[in-house]
């Protein structure tokens, strides 16, 4: 009598753990999914860059989270000079920053006259060389 007592209390004592496991397990998802669904995407804001070329200043803004520059006509900014690759560098927004990346180019794309090797974040007033031009970067932040 008391094996079947004990076997009673053991199956007892595991069906409550795993309904205690399962209840944290519950109650972990449903703070992770409320804290998704409570952010919201971020609104990107506005980017402007001014280069003087031998056009002319060219200034263009923009609120895409990605913008390619490049000689190719299809890019975002697109700047004819024999120095600057088909598909130059990306700007893009994440995590709340603009950041710069070379897209293997062959004259390599400088921020501030440093190399860019890895994606760097940029700032209001940094200047971006594309080759041999300049482009100034204003983040309206």
């Amino acid at each position: 009598m008391t094996a079947i007592l004990a076997l009673i209390l053991r199956i007892l004592l595991l069906t409550l753990a795993y309904l205690f496991v399962g209840w944290i397990a519950y109650l972990i998802y449903k703070d992770l999914h409320q804290a998704t669904k409570a952010e919201k995407p971020s609104e990107v804001p506005v980017l402007t860059l001014i280069t003087n070329t031998e056009q002319g200043q060219i200034q263009q803004e923009y609120q895409d989270p990605n913008v390619i520059i490049g000689r190719d006509p299809a890019c975002d900014l697109s700047l004819q000079d024999e120095t600057i690759s088909a598909r130059h560098c990306q700007i893009s927004y994440k995590h709340n920053r603009w950041w710069a990346e070379d897209l293997g180019s062959t004259n390599g794309t400088f921020l501030n006259e440093n190399g860019i090797e890895s994606p760097v974040i940029l700032t209001d007033g940094d200047i971006l060389r594309l080759g041999r031009i300049k482009i100034l970067i204003n983040t309206n932040r």
